[in-house]
């Protein structure tokens, strides 16, 4: 355990102690802080207008996000709309590089002196996921301060939501992390491995949609794919153990295993 936690901590110090990190986190920054500033402000805004409610209440009925309208604070609601697809993506172009470089750079064989390579896939991995959380962490609290900055007799209230979609993302983002890994050691490259994910995947996932609406059991294909159940995430009224958050735990485990089985049987 000592070995990963070090591994893990080279990976925060990486992102939080770095010129390249200190840009990458500019640009999340700026990036989010335009969508608190326009599209969750201004929805925010508009559902706690009472004027807007009969048109606001049949479009949510017919997105199947009515359950939204009844969160204490509309800013949360609209930061989950928006954060449950953009995470994924986070996820993605942070961990992108978590082997790829090492390998190519030929550092893998120095690293794996002081560690078993189990412990140092765990390593990333775990730091990947630390580093998923406080940006989570960071982007929650904001929407969060937003609706206080309204309402602050609601916070109690609005808890529960705010453990609801901290949670929600902190499992919809695992796979995204692991599935990284795993190409990471097929490919061998960073840069292609975010091309798989952001352009290849769902490519295959429309093609094998299609194909099973001519064979049936070809769907199963799809239950391998990350972010199968984005969607349904966003339109579930409350943390559950259904697919939405079972299925990215378990192809979190799949894809880890496979890059464990990879890994120990790749030539240095």
């Amino acid at each position: 355990m000592n070995a990963i936690w070090h591994i893990c901590q080279f990976e925060l110090t990486r992102l939080f102690l770095t010129k390249r990190g200190a840009i990458l986190l500019l640009a999340f920054a700026v990036i989010w802080l335009i969508i608190f500033r326009y599209p969750v402000l201004a929805a925010a805004n508009s559902l706690s207008n009472n004027t807007f409610g009969d048109n606001l209440a049949a479009f949510s009925q017919s997105m199947n996000l009515q359950h939204l309208i009844e969160w204490n604070y509309g800013e949360l609601a609209i930061y989950w709309l928006f954060a449950v697809f953009a995470f994924p993506i986070t996820a993605v172009l942070m961990s992108s590089d978590q082997l790829a470089s090492d390998a190519n750079r030929g550092t893998l064989r120095f690293i794996l002196l002081r560690c078993s390579r189990h412990q140092l896939l765990l390593g990333r991995f775990l730091g990947q996921l630390f580093i998923l959380a406080s940006l989570i962490t960071m982007t929650l609290f904001a929407a969060f301060a937003m609706g206080m900055s309204r309402d602050a007799s609601l916070a109690t209230s609005a808890l529960d939501e705010l453990f609801f979609v901290g949670i929600n993302l902190f499992i919809i983002g695992m796979p995204y992390i692991a599935v990284t890994s795993l190409l990471n050691i097929i490919l061998k490259s960073s840069k292609l491995s975010i091309v798989m994910i952001i352009i290849v995947v769902p490519i295959f996932h429309s093609i094998v949609s299609y194909l099973s609406t001519i064979i049936a059991p070809l769907e199963i294909l799809l239950l391998a794919l990350p972010g199968i159940g984005l969607i349904d995430a966003a339109q579930m009224p409350a943390l559950e153990l259904s697919q939405t958050t079972i299925l990215p735990v378990l192809q979190t485990v799949a894809y880890l295993a496979a890059a464990q089985f990879l890994l120990t049987r790749r030539a240095l």
